[in-house]
């Protein structure tokens, strides 16, 4: 049978015309699946970038509580690490604090400088804390698979000299090496081009000091004081802003020589003495403590700065004098304490502050520079002729007896260290806020 003219090529065209057809729609599936794919990368993007960008904010936020954390520690190496001996404390790294009026400034030149800085590999968070203007860039950390994000914290970075606070700068950046994100090193186009994302908080620091309200005599007893045997009981303050006071008690005077007492020139020695003051005798056991610390001592205890002692082989002299080399200055022991080994605890310019919960036994020679508290009774005897010495003060919530040959010797610098370098710092409410 034969087809009609023209049949075949009728059948080309629609035949073409169908091919046409079907490229075209697979194009517009092939533009479609593009565009889907496109949002699929775009949406890849903004998550990985809200990621990198969650992880900087929280180890900048990580950075400004590790910071409390070392401010209120002992005494470090290079590495942020505690030592036994021979470690500087983070706050006297990086911070020149005067004990006369508190006035804080940056060691850091520029105080803006990031003075120390870690890097978190896995769980670990490894750190650097060079001296104040020795600090290198942070050196890349590569761990297979992931992210390795850093921080820096700089202190002291406003210019303006702060009395008792200070603001401290954390910068948290998904780069191992937070020099990549400081605004020093990278520009803001070099982080996006690297996909690196930086968060900077800054927060104010305010000091909680050790002692508040110290006393202004060398020796103050709520109770009884007693002396006995050769030698005497010697108080000694030549300071005019204490009026050269010697000692308060709220209890009778016992027998005290004359010639072991040294007030301000001119100053009778019998002027310079206050006994049976009635409102020390009839202060509760928690008014006397708050009147001096700030608070009660219950709560005293939660000082971020504090640490407690355990004293071993009842002779708790070298367990202070370990504490204190570990850069410990607010130490607390429970359940009383004998000093029986000549050891010297503390220096006039570093002193710190020791409370007993309990009785006290100070027997033979010892020096301590630096402020002792005593909840309970005080004994103190030394008759074998050697040094027993307290430069600073002395605070007797109970009883005190001495026995022999001992010297109290009033220091105001101790006071002032105390209350306005030695102590606690605490993040300010209020005092946050991110750029």
């Amino acid at each position: 049978m034969k087809r009609a003219p023209g049949t075949a090529s009728k059948q080309a065209q629609q035949g073409a015309a169908t091919l046409v057809v079907v490229m075209v729609l697979f194009l517009v599936m092939a533009l479609l699946a593009a565009y889907a794919n496109r949002s699929l990368m775009f949406e890849q993007r903004i998550a990985g970038s809200y990621y990198r960008a969650s992880l900087a904010q929280e180890m900048a936020e990580g950075g400004l509580e590790w910071t409390v954390a070392m401010l209120n520690g002992a005494g470090i190496d290079a590495d942020c690490k505690p030592m036994d001996s021979g470690g500087t404390r983070f706050a006297d790294k990086y911070l020149a604090v005067s004990p006369v009026d508190r006035g804080t400034r940056s060691r850091s030149t520029p105080a803006t400088t990031v003075a120390a800085d870690c890097v978190r590999t896995g769980t670990d968070l490894v750190c650097r804390c060079p001296d104040a203007n020795n600090r290198t860039a942070q050196p890349t950390t590569t761990v297979a698979g992931n992210l390795v994000p850093s921080l820096g914290v700089a202190l002291g970075t406003t210019p303006t000299l702060h009395y008792g606070n200070f603001q401290a700068t954390s910068q948290g950046c998904t780069d191992s090496s937070v020099d990549n994100c400081s605004a020093g090193y990278s520009p803001t186009e070099v982080r996006s081009q690297g996909a690196i994302a930086m968060a900077a908080y800054k927060a104010a620091f305010a000091l909680i000091a050790a002692v508040p309200s110290s006393p202004v005599s060398p020796l103050t007893v709520k109770g009884h004081l007693t002396t006995a045997g050769s030698g005497g009981l010697g108080l000694h303050n030549a300071d005019p802003a204490s009026s050269g006071l010697l000692v308060v008690s709220g209890e009778a005077e016992p027998a005290l020589v004359d010639a072991r007492m040294d007030s301000m020139p001119g100053t009778p020695p019998s002027q310079a003495r206050i006994f049976d003051d009635e409102a020390l005798r009839d202060m509760s056991a928690d008014r006397f403590f708050r009147t001096y610390m700030g608070m009660a001592a219950s709560r005293y205890r939660n000082h971020p700065s504090l640490r407690e002692v355990s004293c071993t082989a009842g002779d708790c002299g070298p367990d202070l004098q370990a504490a204190y080399d570990k850069g410990q200055r607010i130490l607390w022991v429970e359940g009383g304490m004998t000093i029986a080994s000549n050891v010297v605890i503390g220096t006039v310019d570093d002193p710190p502050l020791i409370i007993v919960n309990g009785d006290v036994v100070l027997d033979g020679p010892m020096q301590i520079n630096g402020m002792l508290v005593a909840l309970g009774d005080l004994g103190w005897t030394n008759t074998g002729g050697l040094t027993s010495l307290i430069t600073g003060m002395l605070l007797v919530q109970g009883d005190m007896a001495a026995t022999g040959d001992m010297d109290i010797h009033y220091r105001q610098s101790i006071a002032n260290q105390l209350r306005n370098r030695q102590g606690s710092y605490a993040r300010v409410p209020g005092g946050w806020k991110d750029e």
